[in-house]
């Protein structure tokens, strides 16, 4: 017997040996171990586990290898070890009603990931598929999307569909179409397969868990955690982090459906003359934006089709842009940029282009490839010119785009998930090329790998409250596979106008999600239609409520962008489902309805019409109520939370602090000598170490601190702004000490004894110890 590690367990007991497997047939058990994990293998029947050495817990229990031949599914029987190193098991694998054999590799890529390779000895089998028992656990991945089929709310139990985009899959969101093939379970594991062929996967139903994919090969990797965020961390290492997006995406971006509508409601004539109405519009309200996007009917068109599509143009027309680069200078000059619908379909000029021609996809398709096929990118030929008819528009100044589509039947199932991966990477490309860092782009079709070019928005999500719970059951879906940076259309998108109620509740929503893109149109834009307060004079206005949320999020950014940066080092998403962040509270293992925003805040959206307040359930430790920085709760707790029109419920984490300020000028032209400023909002609690970690632009700059004994104390570096410090939870003190100079009460900061806060300017590296009053 070959001894799997001196280091590890060379001292093996004589009953040990008797059930590992030396060359040969596997008598019981053969076992290949880390300092973390020890993974058992059956030979007959043939059978893995993966188990926790610190406990003896079965972590994975594999019940189940199958193999499709030629139209039959061929089920491992047996198994043979070939070969065994340190950190590896080689075998081959007996298959029942043939003689074809087929081989599994086991490697220890660290001391906390099993990786498992699949292969099939005599041929090309057409699909894999591998079965697990279902041991009770939570699963939490694999679809954004909240369906029967894929689990109602956040746990994914029950589900059963295949690994693709869908269209009308759901009353709330027909087609959001961020999907993974991963999930992470409250057992301590998660698996990760690492493949874009056509998947299938069936959860928790009648005692097993299985995922296949039709491809001659499958490589997938089981993920030892123990917690939620050791998994995710792991999952990012393997499958690539997400896209780090520019400054200017965490801003407001706003759009409108079609620029050809609601003209005269506006005062003019031409899409273009929208456009820029709508900027004048924005800067008159003080409603912060970065960017507008103009959707699908941006180019001319010769009929038929995607409207506008395909030509990669400005509509010439008299009322469409009859000068595209003044029109984005002019943006340019208001501190926006402008971003423009794209999508891999072939209309207009792309179905007689001769360079794409050969490449559309004329058979195969499950609808469309007769109307607007997809161009088939596999070929470096019809990639690099789809990226030269790009350029028309970033020439122009374009600065990213929103990618639709994908899964409309305008190619073969089998190749959607690659091909999702392709069209974003293809564009990206192209925008890299042009704007290198500033690039930026997001698509509803997302998948997997393709995080790193494209940020996700939800898709098409009806305009009723039905709407914006997919939306936010969505959210945190999105965050457990990876997909960090999430938003949706504010107010939703199919359907009539959302009336006034949904509008602002959903703006509160997004105010408060990574992303926050705001749709305007007939009925639905802010400044022309806010005067209905249902007979209330008391009530606050729409323009109002979305002013108050736009610059919330705006303010936000600081605190947004650096647990942004975060997600894509360690996969911690930035909307996070409450079993993520407390994964011994059996309570919250399928709450979706509050979820964490960051490291500090609980966010409990409103999603009932006519509601005034709503329950909060509050986890263990201490919570202060965020809208007034002053009440405080012990959990765990369930509170009634007030919640008229403009307020949405939170609730800051005893410890938390929070970055926020204008680092980002945007279109703003109402602030008299703007400059750059943070204010740093701190939430000291007796015994508890507070950190967080700020992004700069370049790096992290960790801000330190704590309350321990009576003294308050935070410590940073340059964080690169100026401004001040908010410290709340403050009953009384008797010195404040920055830098090592005593401060003086009214002229060095102000103390306020209601709201228990101190307010103290800092510049550059700082040091600050508060002495509380013994009172």
């Amino acid at each position: 017997m070959k001894c799997i590690s001196v280091a590890r367990w060379c001292a093996l007991t004589a009953v040990a040996v008797s059930f590992i497997a030396t060359q040969g047939a596997i008598a019981q058990t053969a076992v290949l171990e880390s300092s973390t994990l020890r993974l058992e293998v059956n030979g007959g029947p043939y059978s893995y586990s993966v188990i926790e050495k610190s406990t003896g817990t079965v972590l994975a229990a594999e019940s189940q290898t199958q193999f499709t031949v030629g139209g039959t599914a061929r089920t491992v029987s047996g198994a043979s070890i070939t070969g065994q190193t340190d950190t590896t098991l080689d075998a081959t694998l007996t298959l029942v009603g043939t003689a074809d054999t087929a081989h599994v590799r086991f490697t220890f890529v660290s001391p906390e990931i099993v990786q498992v390779q699949l292969s099939y000895d005599n041929g090309a089998p057409t699909n894999i598929k591998e079965q697990f028992l279902d041991q009770g656990e939570h699963y939490y991945g694999i679809w954004a999307m909240a369906t029967t089929a894929t689990g109602p709310n956040i746990d994914a139990r029950g589900a059963n569909r295949d690994l693709l985009g869908v269209t009308n899959g759901n009353a709330g969101t027909p087609n959001g179409n961020a999907r993974a093939p991963f999930y992470v379970t409250s057992r301590k594991y998660g698996i990760y397969a690492d493949s874009v062929a056509k998947g299938h996967y069936t959860m928790a139903i009648s005692g097993q868990t299985s995922f296949d994919f039709d491809t001659p090969q499958l490589t997938y990797s089981v993920i030892y955690g123990p917690l939620y965020a050791d998994v995710l961390y792991r999952y990012n290492t393997l499958a690539g982090g997400s896209l780090m997006p520019p400054l200017y995406a965490f801003d407001v971006f706003w759009w409108r459906d079609d620029h050809t509508q609601d003209q005269a409601a506006n005062g003019v004539t031409s899409m273009q003359g929208l456009v820029l109405k709508d900027a004048d519009m924005l800067q008159a309200n003080q409603l912060p934006a970065s960017a507008m996007w103009i959707d699908r009917p941006v180019g001319s068109q010769q009929g038929g089709g995607l409207v506008g599509w395909g030509n990669f143009d400005f509509n010439p027309a008299a009322n469409g842009f009859a000068d595209p680069a003044g029109m984005m200078a002019n943006l340019e000059s208001r501190g926006m940029h402008l971003l423009v619908w794209i999508a891999n379909r072939a209309n207009n000029s792309m179905t007689t282009d001769p360079l794409f021609a050969p490449y559309r996809f004329t058979t195969g398709c499950p609808s469309n490839c007769t109307s607007t096929p997809a161009i088939d990118l596999r070929n470096s030929i019809p990639y690099q010119h789809f990226q030269e008819k790009l350029n028309s528009y970033t020439n122009l100044g374009v600065r990213g785009y929103k990618i639709d589509r994908g899964e409309e039947g305008e190619l073969p199932n089998s190749l959607m998930n690659e091909f999702t991966v392709l069209v974003h990477k293809m564009a990206y490309e192209q925008l890299f090329a042009q704007y290198g860092s500033e690039a930026y782009q997001f698509a509803r079709n997302n998948y997997d790998r393709s995080r790193k070019y494209a940020s996700t928005w939800n898709g098409d999500t009806s305009t009723n409250f039905t709407g914006l719970v997919a939306t936010i059951k969505m959210a945190t879906r999105a965050g457990a596979i990876n997909f960090p940076m999430f938003g949706s259309d504010t107010g939703g998108y199919s359907g009539s106008a959302p009336n006034k109620e949904v509008f602002a509740r959903w703006l509160a929503l997004s105010a408060h999600t990574s992303i926050m893109e705001v749709l305007l149109g007939p009925n639905r834009t802010i400044w022309n239609n806010t005067d209905n307060n249902n007979g209330n004079a008391a009530a606050p206005f729409l323009i109002d409520i979305a002013r108050k949320y736009a610059q919330d999020h705006h303010d936000m950014i600081p605190y947004t962008r650096s647990m942004l940066y975060r997600a894509t080092l360690n996969g911690m998403p930035v909307m996070r489902m409450m079993p993520f962040s407390f994964p011994s509270d059996t309570t919250v293992f399928d709450m979706w309805d509050e979820y964490m925003y960051g490291d500090a805040l609980l966010v409990a959206p409103i999603f009932v019409a006519n509601a005034t307040s709503r329950s909060v359930y509050l986890p263990a430790g201490s919570w202060t109520d965020y809208n007034d920085k002053l009440t405080r709760y012990t959990g765990p707790t369930t509170i009634t939370a007030a919640a008229p029109l403009d307020v949405i419920p939170r609730y800051v984490k005893a410890g938390s602090i929070i970055p926020r300020g204008d680092i980002l000028k945007s279109n703003n032209n109402w602030t008299l000598n703007w400059a750059p400023n943070l204010h740093i909002e701190v939430f000291p609690a007796q015994g508890v170490t507070s950190a967080f970690y700020y992004y700069t632009g370049d790096a992290l700059v960790p801000i330190l601190g704590g309350l321990f004994g009576n003294t308050v104390s935070l410590k940073f570096n340059n964080l690169g702004v100026n401004g001040k410090l908010e410290v709340y939870n403050i009953p009384g003190f008797t010195s404040v000490v920055r830098n090592g100079q005593p401060l003086t009460n009214g002229v060095d900061f102000q103390y306020d004894a209601a709201a228990q806060r101190l307010v103290i300017p800092y510049a550059g590296p700082t040091a600050l110890m508060v002495t509380l009053s013994s009172s």
